[in-house]
């Protein structure tokens, strides 16, 4: 029971663990727009970028056998993933009527997140700003101006090595929500030059869908991290608490066995010297076995036997799932969901298992039915009929349940004796139960 705990929650830690390293990849989406078109959302740098239909994408997440690479004319994709990853290229656009691949790149660095926005520089600012992240380089003639573009304003570079053969790049590029963000075309196909025309036909397409002052950007950081304390805070208190009823009830079952074994002891040395009333017979009650009655047991064994640690439990995991949401983490709305479809196929595939381990156990399929036959006396009971025949004393029975006109007798944690109430008379039944409960404590 404790090793398919274990690996219940191992699995559940590593879907997280996947969800946290998903999130942390830049995220797109492709949504439709004017016919000819589509808009391709960037959820992580806020912005969208309208294309036409004929460009082919590229990423480092598509897999390297896709058709996209070939068509783009690049025989090592995986070569060019890595180039894509040092350069921080989010997603580079080749147009196969141009031949030309436009660049979307992302910059992290301690410098953009101190500048944080650059959008609302006049030309001059711009332009010192964007001379001073130029590399000195020898053999490179540089021209840098401010490019006003209608969400923001950027700088322009464009930069040409002045060797024979020489590449020249064209860059537009800014720093807004504390990241650099740049647009790119080179003439590394091309001996005539950049071509600038396909590189503005992206750039000019681009949308920023937030832009935040730097206050709101620390504010949000702070939201964050307090949404992950609270989601793993959460989850560490919550597994530290049921850690801890776990130990006492392993002390609480620990007493009962040894309590239990007294009892059975005493019993049997009374037995062995007749002190024991082995005559009159209390109470006989017959039990058919059958599909009905697994389905039953089954149900209320996987669904509703710990059903009060499973509400408690809904509810601190609602609680803090639910505030986490409040802070406006789609994160942990979904990991939330996730967990809460796996904790409720776990519960499900549970009674499918033991609701056919029952049907194997008991032949249910073959024979159809079996009858158990209980024999209940004042000191002890008996089964018979399915298995070996069993004695019980009452005091092995730690928990009564009334369920779809069935009572479960349990001696176990998991696993009961099963009657049938509607083979007692109904005048009896009342008077039955409580013979169990007095005699059960």
């Amino acid at each position: 029971m404790i090793n398919a705990n274990a690996k219940r929650v191992g699995l559940v830690l590593s879907l997280l663990f996947m969800l946290v390293m998903i999130l942390n990849v830049p995220v797109s989406a492709d949504t439709e727009d004017t016919p000819g078109m589509h808009t391709d959302s960037y959820v992580m740098q806020y912005l969208e970028i309208t294309v036409p239909d004929t460009y082919i994408k590229l990423t480092t997440t598509l897999k390297d056998s896709n058709e996209s690479w070939n068509n783009a004319g690049i025989a090592n994709p995986d070569a060019k993933k890595d180039e894509f990853e040092t350069r921080g290229v989010v997603a580079a656009y080749y147009d196969p009527a141009t031949n030309v691949t436009v660049y979307f790149i992302q910059k992290k660095s301690n410098e953009a997140l101190e500048v944080f926005d650059i959008t609302g520089y006049s030309e001059t600012q711009m332009v010192e700003y964007a001379m001073s992240i130029l590399p000195e380089l020898e053999n490179v003639e540089t021209e840098v101006t401010m490019y006003k573009h209608p969400d923001m304003n950027m700088y322009r570079m464009k930069i040409h090595e002045t060797i024979e053969d020489g590449i020249e790049e064209i860059v537009y590029g800014t720093i807004v929500n504390g990241m650099g963000i740049q647009f790119s075309v080179d003439s590394s196909m091309f001996k005539a030059g950049a071509n600038e025309e396909a590189l503005l036909k992206v750039v000019n397409n681009v949308r920023m869908t937030r832009k935040m002052t730097k206050a709101e950007y620390e504010a949000q950081v702070r939201k964050t991290w307090t949404t992950i304390a609270c989601f793993f805070g959460g989850g560490i208190l919550l597994m530290v608490i049921m850690f801890i009823i776990s130990k006492q009830q392993k002390k609480k079952k620990k007493a009962k066995i040894e309590y239990i074994s007294k009892k059975l002891y005493d019993f049997r040395q009374k037995k062995k010297s007749g002190g024991v009333d082995e005559t009159n017979i209390k109470y006989v009650v017959e039990t058919e076995y059958n599909a009905q009655l697994i389905e039953a047991y089954s149900a209320f064994n996987s669904w509703f036997r710990t059903i009060k640690r499973d509400i408690i439990a809904a509810i601190i995991y609602v609680a803090f799932v639910g505030y986490a949401t409040y802070l406006g983490s789609k994160f942990v709305m979904i990991v939330g969901i996730t967990v809460a479809f796996l904790l409720l196929y776990f519960k499900f595939s549970g009674k499918e298992k033991f609701q056919d381990n029952m049907m194997k156990r008991y032949e249910i399929k073959k024979k159809k039915s079996i009858t158990a036959v209980y024999r209940f006396y004042d000191e002890y009971f008996t089964q018979s009929g399915i298995d070996s025949i069993a004695e019980y004393i009452y005091p092995q029975v730690f928990r009564l349940a009334n369920y779809h006109g069935y009572l479960l007798l349990y001696i176990s944690e998991e696993n009961a004796l099963v009657i049938d109430l509607e083979k007692i008379p109904e005048e009896d039944r009342v008077t039955f139960v409580k013979f169990l409960y007095e005699k059960s404590r």
